[in-house]
């Protein structure tokens, strides 16, 4: 009997184990302040800040309309930004220029921060390259897909989707890196960020493909930007591009990404420059023998 009695104890003890209450912090913490600047070549600098509870839960968002906002160029005197309403904070002179390195600093609650970021070149856009799924027969082993089809377009190949490679000029003297948007009949594509660097450059020409993320179809009108970006903005967008897509079944908790501004901040300040390039997407027309 004495035995029987510890054996229930013990698997009471078993069932109470697995019904633990376990608190997870999804990221809900005390409020936060978010800033996300940016210094855009041949562009007015802008700075937006905000106080918010998670990332991920944008009805806490609060505008601050009361910090003091400045960006300093290079070794030159900082520029106070203006307040325009909504948390928004704009130059009204500062006009980022390549080369040079931008320092961030911002007031507010008897708090500093402070951040920086180098402006690089601007980039080059070659071409933009549509190419249907069943054209991939032909990319076999540099691509390490094999969808069917003779690769040669037409018929039914052209009514699948496509992927759009963007063809650009890299330095290859340099390590870079950058920010993709992509504009489909107009319209921003949303849902996540799109980063790339130039490990995978061959010479000086970097082919980047966004993959599934961003399929296209016959005759959409395809707008790519192409940002270059420092690193520690490429890492604060690949983060957040992953917290984005995280969720109970096939990630890990959302995270806060890494920001490049201090004391705790959230956000990010970057310096960048664009080159843009638009297309539309076109059948591929058959070839016959002269």
């Amino acid at each position: 009997m004495k035995h029987t009695l510890l054996i229930i104890i013990a698997v009471l003890s078993l069932f109470y184990s697995c019904e633990r209450v376990v608190n997870i912090d999804l990221n809900d913490v005390a409020p936060a302040i978010v800033i996300e600047g940016r210094v855009y070549e041949d562009s007015l600098a802008w700075v937006q800040i905000r106080q918010t509870t998670s990332y991920f839960n944008p009805d806490t968002q609060l505008c601050i309309c009361d910090a003091i906002v400045s960006i300093r160029e290079d070794d030159n005197l900082p520029d106070t930004l203006e307040y325009k309403g909504q948390g928004l904070y704009e130059s009204s002179g500062l006009i980022g220029k390549t080369g040079s390195t931008y320092y961030l600093t911002v007031l507010y609650d008897n708090e500093v921060y402070e951040s920086q970021s180098e402006l690089h070149a601007r980039p080059m856009i070659y071409s933009l390259t549509p190419i249907s799924f069943g054209d991939f027969s032909g990319f076999g082993d540099s691509t390490g897909i094999d969808f069917g089809g003779d690769g040669g377009g037409g018929g039914l190949l052209d009514s699948l989707p496509y992927l759009l490679f963007v063809d650009l000029f890299d330095d290859p003297s340099v390590e870079n890196y950058y920010l993709f948007n992509y504009y489909i009949n107009g319209n921003f594509r949303t849902g996540s960020y799109i980063v790339g660097n130039d490990e995978n450059a061959e010479n000086d020409t970097l082919s980047f493909s966004p993959g599934p993320a961003v399929l296209v179809d016959l005759f959409d009108t395809v707008t790519v930007e192409v940002n270059t970006i420092d690193l520690s903005t490429y890492t604060y967008f690949d983060q957040l591009s992953d917290a984005l897509r995280s969720n109970s079944f096939f990630s890990s908790t959302p995270y806060n990404p890494l920001s490049n501004i201090s004391n705790g901040a959230l956000g990010y300040f970057t310096a960048l420059s664009l080159d843009s390039k638009t297309t539309i997407i076109m059948p591929v027309l058959p070839t016959f023998p002269k």
